[in-house]
């Protein structure tokens, strides 16, 4: 599983929101235009990265950071706690 943080300059804001919604299927929302999701392998991230692709205007900016597990572990939030904690394992 790798962890990416995408985040997003969307003017438009019905494609706006339909990009949140599909990155609400792969992680939690952070701020409005910032997501950390989990993929299972690089064919799930394309297949991600696509659709925004599609949905996306020409001027739109989005971005994605991967987080190896050493970040990860050393990200925290003002507050002391951890982000993009993920299971290891999802069980459905």
């Amino acid at each position: 599983m790798e962890t990416y943080v995408v985040c997003f300059d969307i003017s438009d804001d019905r494609i706006r929101n339909r990009a949140g919604k599909h990155l609400l299927q792969y992680g939690d929302r952070v701020q409005k235009s910032v997501f950390e999701i989990a993929v299972r392998d690089r064919k799930e991230l394309d297949k991600i990265q696509e659709v925004l692709l599609e949905l996306a205007e020409e001027d739109a900016n989005i971005r994605f950071y991967r987080l190896c597990a050493g970040c990860r572990a050393a990200s925290k939030t003002l507050e002391g706690e951890e982000v993009a904690h993920f299971p290891a394992v999802i069980i459905l």
